[in-house]
This record gives structure tokens, C-alpha cells and sequence, in this order.
């Protein structure tokens, strides 16, 4: 039978334990920072109530997902394309994705494609 030396034994046991408790844990690399998501524009021209100038969507985004999504009615009237101006601009410098429908051409209200 083969002779038990206790002394490599514990000798053992203690590199072991050194290893353990001393090592130097494997530190994961930092996360990389997302990009912020790009916002998109989307423009449908079509049939709407002749009393509305555009239907806005906006779908707000949080961690890469949706959040909240609302929903603007523009109705006609002299300042109608400062408040499409204004909900859509302020929506897309936010980050929100914005869907307009509307009757009019891109080139009518301003919106370069």
C-alpha cells in the first residue's frame, strides 16, 4: 500500500486555499454603453377627415422597448402647422418615434424626407 506523508498533504490543502482565497478574480470588461437609439419619421399620405391636418403618433422608448405611445389629433386652423412643427420636432429631439398620416404632401408642411 502506497505511505500517507501528511506534511505534501496539508502542503496541498494550503495551495488550494492560497488559490482560493488569494486569486485574482477574473474581472468581466465594463459593459459598453448603448447608442442612443436613432428616432424614426414615418409620413403616410392619406384620406383623414377633411377637418384634421395630420394624426401623429408618438411611441416613446425606454431600455429598447416601447413604453408609451400617444396619440395627437391636428386639427385645421391658422397655426395648424406650428403645432405639427412643434409635436413632431419636439418628439423626434426626445428620441420618440413619430408615424404622421396625413392628406397633404411632405413638401406641403415643411418636412424634407
Amino acid at each position: 500500500m502506497g505511505q500517507f506523508n501528511p506534511p505534501n498533504f496539508f502542503l496541498g490543502l494550503m495551495r488550494v486555499a492560497a488559490w482560493v482565497f488569494w486569486r485574482d478574480p477574473v474581472k468581466p470588461e465594463p459593459p459598453q454603453p448603448k447608442r442612443p437609439r436613432k428616432p424614426v419619421l414615418g409620413y403616410n399620405v392619406g384620406d383623414i377627415p377633411y377637418e384634421l391636418l395630420a394624426v401623429v403618433r408618438v411611441s416613446w422608448y425606454r431600455k429598447g422597448m416601447t413604453y408609451e405611445v400617444e396619440e395627437y389629433q391636428v386639427e385645421e386652423s391658422d397655426d395648424a402647422v406650428k403645432q405639427f412643427h412643434y409635436i413632431v420636432g419636439t418628439a423626434l429631439r426626445q428620441g420618440a418615434d413619430v408615424c404622421v398620416l396625413t392628406q397633404y404632401e411632405p413638401e406641403a408642411l415643411g418636412v424634407q424626407e
